[in-house]
């Protein structure tokens, strides 16, 4: 009797909770900011093609969708001889991209102008290495282009992490123009082969800046 009066009391609190009038906003976001690994900094980017900010009260909200995030470059020089007197060095590029869904439970202020988003275990899809590579003959003319063949793998054993991040907005019309500071940061270190050769490990940490807008849908 006493679970049920609890389970009474949880459902009536719920349907209490997104009885009020939901909101949805769609939108997208996209920024630069600094990597930070064990051997120094470089300086990322990042695109979150989808927002979705489901709003079930004025101060709470759920946010996901799918972002890529670039970088950092891992390089790696090997010495090739194509030709014996030819003294032609490749200097192949391994540039890491990832694909983030998040899940951040957001506590809002001021209607949306103001929000603090906090969120744990964005889950982060395997990690994408694209390969270009540099000739450089002995009279130092050299020659960039993409690489047919991926020399360039990643492990990670977990493709969990953590995400913080803070917005400050303005209404325009339905929607709202955001700037938003975010920083990720992985649970685990990914591991980069190239050739099936360990080259170096890190986890990715790193801080952006971004600018977005979000299209609210109220229902009536």
């Amino acid at each position: 009797m006493k679970m049920r009066n609890i389970v009474f009391i949880l459902f009536f609190a719920a349907g209490s909770l997104f009885a009020q009038t939901p909101k949805l906003y769609i939108g997208g976001k996209f920024g630069l900011g600094p990597t930070m690994l064990s051997n120094g900094v470089v300086l990322g980017g990042n695109l979150n093609t989808i927002q979705i900010d489901w709003q079930p009260t004025e101060s709470l909200a759920l946010e996901t969708g799918m972002g890529f995030y670039f970088g950092p470059k891992t390089k790696h020089n090997a010495l090739k001889q194509t030709d014996t007197g030819s003294g032609i060095i490749e200097t192949y590029s391994g540039m890491e991209t990832r694909i983030v869904f998040p899940l951040l439970l957001k506590k809002i202020f001021r209607k949306g102008i103001y929000s603090i988003e906090l969120g744990g275990g964005p889950y982060i899809a395997p990690v994408v290495m694209n390969t270009t590579v540099e000739r450089t003959n002995d009279n130092g003319y050299t020659v960039s282009e993409g690489y047919g063949k991926n020399l360039f793998s990643v492990n990670q054993n977990n493709p969990f992490g953590f995400n913080a991040s803070g917005s400050l907005g303005v209404t325009i019309g339905k929607g709202i123009l955001f700037w938003n500071i975010s920083y990720l940061r992985d649970f685990s270190e990914v591991t980069v082969k190239f050739k099936n050769e360990p080259v170096g490990s890190h986890h990715w940490n790193t801080l952006a800046f971004n600018i977005g807008y979000k299209y609210g849908f109220s229902p009536k």
